[in-house]
């Protein structure tokens, strides 16, 4: 009997260890992120938690495809926790698994599950939210004090771990390229480390040249001391005047492993710290005064060539000169080079594209003006060379480049209509039929006049004045370029703002700024006569303040200015900009001239 009770016993023993074993061998496994709203751009963290009972080594999880973010670096980190229970020890583990995480676009995105295989078995996370924002949402976290016996929490933070900022140059002129570079030196072991505050470039142009995307540690030695050190970020930088500017400190919050305490704290503890560079001073000198009249903004070293499409024309089709403009300095701040009035010929306002490049750390590239022109009568035509001055830093003079001279033919062009008589009267022709009554059926008719008639009587003068005014005004259009374009002015800014609209609708934002851009300084320019495109800002502001314009008008035409150019070349920088509240301020402003 006893037998009998024994043969059921040890299956059932052996289930018993089986299920225990297998109970086990289970682990729990999740992911999380430190926040669920993040702004474009910013350093958010993914942690991927392994925990178990007497867990052997745990192999890293299985990131899913994530397209729409950057990973900029990961970490881990382990604890362990053992306890004593009826003599027996049991030993509870977790491994943390951190990802450094930033997104590329904006709305709600979604980090898909993580998995991880662990003792044959294979382990999924739930999936996580992530809304992203225009506005950046980074902000610097309190130190939380971790326990600091021994180790590395006696070493100084400040000669061991501290972010540095170098420019090239204190000392520069209006224009001339600066390289200002951020980098972090480190002598501890870092769990964490996300940037805080980003620095501000006010009065700069700037042009990315390095933007770090994962942690790359390399070694140096500074004093005699090694360290771990990685450039984070390096920009090109070009002062838009003269003066004394400051680049304010990048800062950053830091997670410091501290050395374990005692014999059951086998990983330590981690202590947060927040490390920022020394403010940058830059002293910028205005450009010598002997400036030569060609000048366009150009601060650097450029050539300068250009090429005709066709040298013949029929019927009033357009001829394009296209001038190139290459070298290195501050390209995109090139205006375009003028080129003088040529009777006959109408020149239009150029295409302008850019291609600009980092090669050593020296913003390169070339800026290309398409003019467009129409020839109004039939003949041939000398283009005149197109002449260009840019300052050099290097010698500290100017130079004047040019291209060589073209020449076009024009032929079949449209004549212009001859004018409308000052009575507005057309002969139809000259033959008179003349009238032959029957003098027998001749009624007797009243030579009063009626009313109506002298009502018509009174309009022949009025036809005749307005023939004279509009006469006068035809000639004042064609005579008078500031009369013409101020007539006009209104017209086309209606016609450009319209433009800006459709791109809105469309959401292409970079046709969008230069659509609007060109409607408020075409604007400016038809208004007042005046050429915006060879106008540095100040002296845009002068004209403006020289024809009685209040000041606070002038101060928004130039914000939406600003801003409609810092979205166009710095789209990171105006991340926080509203197109469609621009729009309204742009209808708004224009309206008030």
């Amino acid at each position: 009997m006893i037998r009998a009770k024994l043969k059921y016993f040890y299956p059932i023993l052996s289930a018993v260890i089986l299920a225990s074993s297998i109970h086990a061998a289970e682990i729990d496994f999740n992911a999380s992120v430190d926040q669920t709203t993040v702004g474009l751009g910013d350093q958010f963290t993914l942690t991927v938690t392994v925990q178990g009972q007497d867990m052997a080594s745990v192999p890293k999880p299985e990131l899913p495809d994530m397209p729409d973010f950057n990973l900029l670096g990961n970490s881990s980190s382990q604890s362990t926790n053992i306890q004593f229970v009826n003599g027996q020890m049991s030993k509870q583990a977790s491994v943390n698994f951190i990802y450094y995480l930033s997104a590329r676009k904006l709305g709600k995105l979604t980090i898909d599950p993580c998995k991880i295989k662990y003792k044959d078995q294979e382990y999924t996370s739930q999936p996580i939210q992530i809304e992203v924002t225009k506005t950046s949402t980074v902000r610097a976290q309190p130190s939380q004090p971790g326990r600091t016996s021994g180790g590395q929490s006696n070493i100084p933070l400040e000669e061991n771990l501290f972010l540095s900022a170098n420019s090239d140059k204190r000392t520069v002129y209006v224009g001339e390229q600066i390289n200002v570079d951020f980098t972090l030196y480190n002598r501890f072991q870092i769990s964490d480390a996300r940037i805080a505050d980003m620095p501000a470039f006010s009065g700069f142009w700037t042009e990315k040249i390095y933007d770090a995307e994962k942690f790359n540690w390399k070694q140096k030695t500074l004093d005699g001391k090694q360290y771990q050190y990685m450039m984070l970020k390096k920009v090109a930088l070009f002062p838009m005047s003269s003066g004394e500017f400051a680049v304010s400190p990048m800062a950053m919050n830091i997670a410091v492993v501290q050395s374990s305490r005692d014999f059951f704290d086998f990983f330590g503890t981690t202590k947060s710290v927040k490390i920022e560079s020394k403010l940058i001073n830059i002293n910028v000198k205005p450009l010598p005064e002997n400036m030569p009249a060609e000048f366009t903004g150009g601060v650097g070293k450029f050539s300068i060539q250009a090429s005709l499409d066709r040298n013949t024309a029929t019927g009033n089709e357009p001829i394009n000169l296209t001038v190139k403009i290459t070298g290195s300095g501050n390209i995109r701040l090139i205006e375009k080079p003028l080129i003088a009035a040529i009777p006959g010929l109408k020149i239009m306002d150029p295409e302008i594209k850019e291609n600009i490049q980092v090669s050593g750390d020296v913003i390169k590239g070339s800026k290309t003006f398409n003019f467009p022109i129409i020839p109004q009568t039939d003949g041939k035509y000398v283009i005149p060379t197109v002449n260009m001055a840019y300052f050099d830093p290097a010698d500290k003079s100017y130079h004047t480049i040019q291209t060589q001279q073209f020449e076009c033919t024009a032929s079949g062009c449209t004549q212009s209509a001859p004018l409308v008589e000052a009575t507005g009267m057309k002969v139809l022709g000259t033959d008179i039929n003349y009238i032959k009554p029957n003098v027998s059926v001749l009624a007797g008719s009243s030579f009063n006049i009626p009313q109506w008639a002298w009502y018509i009587y009174l309009l022949f003068p009025a036809m005749i004045l307005s023939a004279f005014w509009y006469r006068g005004h035809q000639e004042k259009l064609s005579t008078d370029k500031g009369y013409a374009r101020k007539h006009r002015s209104e017209g086309l800014a209606k016609k450009r703002l319209r433009q800006s609209e459709r791109y809105l609708k469309d959401k292409d934002i970079k046709n969008f700024y230069s659509s609007l851009s060109q409607a408020v300084l075409g604007f400016i320019g038809d208004r007042y006569n005046l050429d915006t495109s060879a106008l540095t800002r100040d002296q845009l502001k002068m004209n403006l303040a020289s024809r009685n314009i209040q000041e606070n008008i002038i101060s928004e035409l130039l914000r939406l200015i600003d801003d409609c150019d810092l979205a166009r070349f710095s789209p990171s920088a105006a991340s926080d900009l509203d197109p469609f509240r621009l729009q309204e301020k742009a209808k708004e402003v224009l309206s008030q001239l």
